[in-house]
C-alpha cells in the first residue's frame, strides 16, 4: 500500500522503510485468510450443527467436552490475534519514537507513562506531531488497549463486573464483538474476524498519518 503523502522529515532514515510496517499488517490479513478456511471447516461448522440440534440430539450425538473445547479454541484464536496486533502497534510506535529521538535532547525514557500512551506523548510533545487528524483512530486504539488488557489478564475472556465503567463501556463500543452480561462478569465473544480486520485497518491508517503529513 502506498503512503499517499510526504514523509515527515524526522522519520527519513536509511535504516527504516515504512513498507516494513505495511508488510507486517498485510501478513496479519493473509494469516486471517489462510486460517479462516480451517476454522469454518473444523470449528464453526461443528458448532453450528450443535446449536441447531435439538436438546435430545445434543445429549446423544455431541460430546459436551468437545463442544466446550471448540468454543474455547475459537475465542482463544481471536483473542490471541488481538494481543498480537496490539503488540505490533506498540513496537511500531516505539520504533518511530527511536527514529524521532535521534536528533532530540529529550529521550523516550524521559517521558512519563507506559506503552502506546508514552510513545504518543513523546511524538506529540517532543516531535510536535499534531494528532488531531488521528483522533478517530486513537479513540478506537484506546478501545483496543482495554480489550487487549482483558485478554492478557484473564484467560477466560471475562470482563469483571467490578471493572471501571470506562473499560466496560469502551469494550461494549467495539464493533463486531459481543459483550454478554453474567451475574459476576461480562463474557466477550467473537463471531468472526471482522473486529480484528477493523483494528488492522485502523492501525494502518494511524501509523500512516504519524509517518506522513498533509502537504
Amino acid at each position: 500500500m502506498g503512503l499517499g503523502r510526504p514523509i515527515r522529515k524526522i522519520f527519513i532514515t536509511d535504516d527504516f522503510h515504512y513498507s516494513e510496517i505495511d508488510f507486517e499488517l498485510d501478513s496479519f490479513i493473509e494469516f486471517l485468510d489462510l486460517t479462516n478456511e480451517q476454522i469454518e471447516l473444523k470449528i464453526k461448522k461443528y458448532l453450528n450443527e450443535y446449536n441447531g440440534a435439538s436438546e435430545i440430539d445434543k445429549e446423544i450425538i455431541f460430546d459436551p467436552i468437545d463442544v466446550y473445547i471448540k468454543q474455547k479454541n475459537l475465542q482463544l484464536y481471536y483473542s490471541t490475534i488481538i494481543i498480537s496486533i496490539y503488540s505490533f502497534l506498540e513496537q511500531s510506535l516505539l520504533r518511530l519514537c527511536r527514529i524521532a529521538e535521534t536528533n532530540e535532547r529529550i529521550k523516550i525514557e524521559d517521558i512519563s507513562g507506559k506503552g502506546i500512551f508514552k510513545f504518543k506523548k513523546y511524538l506529540e510533545k517532543v516531535s510536535k506531531i499534531d494528532f488531531e487528524e488521528m483522533n478517530n483512530e486513537w479513540k478506537e486504539i484506546t478501545k483496543l488497549n482495554h480489550l487487549r488488557n482483558v485478554f492478557v489478564h484473564s484467560s477466560n475472556s471475562r470482563l469483571k463486573i467490578t471493572e471501571t465503567k470506562t473499560r466496560i463501556n469502551a469494550i461494549k463500543e467495539i464493533k463486531h464483538i459481543k459483550v454478554l452480561g453474567r451475574s459476576e462478569y461480562y463474557k466477550i465473544e467473537f463471531n468472526d474476524d471482522k473486529s480484528i480486520r477493523f483494528f488492522v485497518r485502523t492501525i494502518r491508517e494511524f501509523l500512516n498519518k504519524i509517518y506522513t503529513y498533509k502537504p
